[in-house]
């Protein structure tokens, strides 16, 4: 389903890590602020959870490029990604009402850090839910991520950064590289 891609990374995959990583970083350093009382952790997760949001937004908008680039798909994967999109935009639009509540100085009451996991376990699960998404590529092919390799109708491409030894056995003799 990745159209746009980046030096040769799908696009949309690369941006999410921000919110994959910063929203769930940004708990944390709210867990840390309601255990220790520091300030810091609370200055700190408003930034993470800030980045975190705009890093989601970014990756949405590459999301929904592809989205509307793919040529028509089954039903089950329109539907996986529409729940893809709309997890994501829930758990942004909580961190971001989150946000809002903290420039009001809301952010030392239970509240906050209720909102900011709330936000993280749905980031996560639509992270999660992307990943499970991902792994069926889309074009009549399956990709077995923990081999490595990756099949399309008659076509077989061994993922070289795996080091699992059993792909090339399965992917059997290769015609690219023949001795001459």
């Amino acid at each position: 389903m990745n159209k746009i891609t980046i030096a040769g990374q799908p696009l949309h995959s690369v941006l999410s890590a921000a919110p994959a990583i910063l929203i769930p970083f940004g708990f944390i350093l709210d867990a840390m602020h309601s255990a220790t009382g520091d300030e810091d952790y609370a200055k700190a997760s408003y930034l993470s959870m800030g980045a975190g949001i705009v890093g989601g937004l970014a990756a949405s908008v590459a999301g929904v490029a592809d989205y509307v680039a793919e040529k028509p798909q089954a039903a089950e994967a329109k539907r996986e990604g529409q729940l893809h999109a709309a997890l994501t935009g829930a758990a942004l639009l909580v961190g971001a009402a989150n946000l809002v509540l903290r420039r009001q100085g809301s952010h030392a009451r239970g509240g906050s850090l209720a909102l900011t996991a709330l936000s993280a376990a749905g980031v996560l699960a639509s992270e999660y839910l992307g990943k499970r998404m991902s792994t069926d590529t889309g074009t009549g092919g399956t990709e077995h991520a923990e081999a490595g390799v990756h099949t399309d109708a008659d076509k077989v491409r061994i993922d070289h950064t795996v080091t699992d030894v059993e792909q090339y056995v399965t992917a059997g003799p290769s015609t690219k590289h023949a001795p001459e």
